[in-house]
């Protein structure tokens, strides 16, 4: 009595796990009959009609399922599979298939094992697969568009291992580099590498070896079938799922852009040597021109202003004559203003003074000047000016006093204007300075942009540098900077 119940209790026991599972399971016996389902086949059977998994207790799976023909999809297939594993032919019997039976599609798997025990028969599992076969075949999809991104790719893939040795070689190989994949493959990559890029190869792999969460660039040369070099941009880093060290490149063909980039350099410093000698001529045309003004300036004040002094004086001797003395006084009038003249032309194409006291006494004096003829005080000072300063340098600052004073006399027509010669840690500082107000240069037009230019090209001339900014509190400053060499 007591093992009867201990077998009672067992088969509950047993009913009570298949029914926890969420597989669907049936038992059949030798002949194929259901003799034991679960709960998950029977709550299946009802959700799913006329399908062989919704047959009950004591109907024939395998007749069930041949007579599903075409209402179940491989079922057929399923009934013969079935058989064999009753007859003990095969160890295992598993189908696969797509069931329409649900608003969705869904894949299940059947899977038939045979039963240990005397009487024979078999367990029918049958559990669904969807999500993995959706999985599958998101992963073969994926695969497929590997394979095409290697077959058609912008960039060459190379699979090294750590000591450089190829591995893997993209097909586009062939078409970049001119090399098929099977003749790279098992080589050293260091074996098609220009030798003089070779130390920046293997500090590339060094790198990839050394910091593995990091990508590496590298720019070398690689050596096609035919002997001649390609110019190759990679990208290199460790393989984090391969612990052995594989290193994958991803490489473009740059050859091009290297061409093009050298072009571009001989252009560029074929540009940089013409604008070099443009400044060499514009700094020798200043030159010249300074001196030509030196020169006529000289001749004006000697030997011109000797003869006007010799005619002045043969015209005081004959107005001594009692004759002509009218004609005298106004020969002698005309003398002295020509002699004024030619005083004034002089000092405007080289002052005299600039050779005679130096820079501070010249732009004293032509502050004043400038002063007397346009109206505009300026304010003039100076500090710590020798008067030994070198030509080239005195007579450009001069002219950039100069024509800095004439261009704020034109565009701007200040109440005040301020010059400071001073001296600084590298050189003379000239600085000149206005109260005006603000105005746009673009509207002024090209005429201040040539004046500051001719400013700049000047203080070239002698390693000099101009500086021009808007003051806060109104009017700009023009500042001019030489050194003393």
């Amino acid at each position: 009595m007591y093992a009867v119940s201990q077998a009672v209790d067992l088969d509950e026991l047993v009913r009570m796990a298949l029914d926890a599972l969420r597989e669907r399971i049936c038992v059949l016996d030798r002949a194929g009959t259901i003799v034991l389902t679960n709960q998950a086949w029977r709550q299946s059977a009802r959700e799913i009609d006329a399908s062989p998994i919704g047959c009950a207790v004591g109907v024939n799976f395998l007749n069930a399922c041949r007579a599903a023909g075409s209402l179940a999809e491989r079922a057929i297939e399923a009934a013969t599979g079935i058989e064999t594993v009753l007859r003990g032919a095969v160890p295992e019997f598993s189908l696969d298939y797509l069931s329409r039976s649900f608003s969705r599609k869904a894949w299940f798997q059947l899977r038939a094992r045979p039963l240990r025990r005397g009487g024979g028969g078999a367990i029918i599992l049958h559990s669904e697969i969807t999500r993995q076969v959706l999985l599958a075949e998101k992963l073969r999809r994926t695969k497929r568009q590997c394979d095409l991104l290697l077959e058609n790719p912008v960039d060459v893939v190379t699979v090294l291992d750590a000591n450089g040795q190829i591995r893997y070689q993209s097909p586009l190989s062939e078409g970049v580099l001119g090399n098929r994949p099977e003749e790279l493959v098992g080589r050293p990559i260091i074996d098609f590498v220009h030798p003089d890029d070779a130390d920046r190869v293997r500090g590339l792999l060094r790198d990839c070896l050394r910091y593995p969460h990091l990508k590496h660039p590298c720019e070398y040369r690689f050596r096609k079938r035919n002997g001649s070099w390609r110019s190759l941009e990679s990208i290199g880093r460790k393989l984090l799922s391969h612990p052995e060290g594989e290193i994958i490149l991803n490489s473009r063909d740059i050859t091009a852009r290297k061409l093009a980039e050298k072009k571009l350099l001989e252009k560029e410093a074929s540009l940089a040597c013409r604008c070099g000698d443009l400044e060499a001529l514009a700094a020798r045309l200043f030159r010249e021109r300074e001196e030509e003004r030196r020169r006529v300036a000289a001749e004006l004040n000697g030997q011109l202003g000797q003869r006007l002094a010799s005619v002045s004086l043969q015209a005081a001797q004959i107005g001594a004559r009692p004759a002509a003395p009218a004609d005298s006084n106004s020969l002698q009038t005309c003398i002295a203003g020509l002699h004024r003249e030619l005083d004034h032309l002089g000092r405007a194409l080289y002052p005299p003074l600039l050779d005679h006291f130096g820079l501070a006494v010249a732009l004293r004096d032509y502050c004043a000047e400038f002063t007397r003829k346009e109206g505009i005080p300026v304010n003039y000072i100076h500090r710590g000016i020798s008067t030994c300063l070198p030509a080239h340098t005195a007579a450009a600052l001069y002219r950039v006093a100069e024509e800095a004073l004439a261009i704020v006399s034109k565009h701007v027509r200040p109440q005040r204007v301020w010059v400071t010669l001073s001296r600084a840690a590298t050189g003379i500082r000239l600085a000149i300075r206005d109260d005006g107000a603000d105005f746009d240069p673009v509207m002024v037009g090209p005429a201040w942009d040539l004046s500051i230019v001719e400013l700049r090209e000047r203080l070239r001339d002698v390693k000099g540098s101009l500086i021009v900014r808007s003051r806060r509190s109104g009017g700009r400053e023009i500042v001019a900077l030489a050194p003393l060499r």
